[in-house]
């Protein structure tokens, strides 16, 4: 079995293809992979944000709730007093 020229310039073809071939794909690959990578912080940051928007909303609707309970609950008596009263009134 003896290998000549063209024998020797076709594996070292293939060879040197795979080569490439694995070389691109891995490039490829980490270039993809980072990509996705940097979207992924993208998506997680502007939920991040989200969340910090919804705690604000959150923080100012239990202020106006304490608000409305130191307020309200003490006329409530009150309230259904005359409540009660137009009632019998009419």
């Amino acid at each position: 079995m003896e290998f000549d020229l063209r024998d020797l310039i076709t594996i070292m073809a293939i060879v040197a293809s795979t080569i490439v071939t694995f070389l691109g794909t891995k490039h490829s690959l980490k270039e993809y992979v980072r990509d996705k990578v940097d979207a992924l912080k993208d998506k997680v940051h502007l939920q991040e944000i989200e969340i910090e928007k919804l705690k604000g909303r959150d923080e100012n609707q239990q202020q106006i709730i304490k608000m409305f309970q130191s307020q309200i609950l003490d006329h409530l008596p009150k309230i259904y007093e005359i409540i009660s009263n137009n009632k019998k009134i009419k």
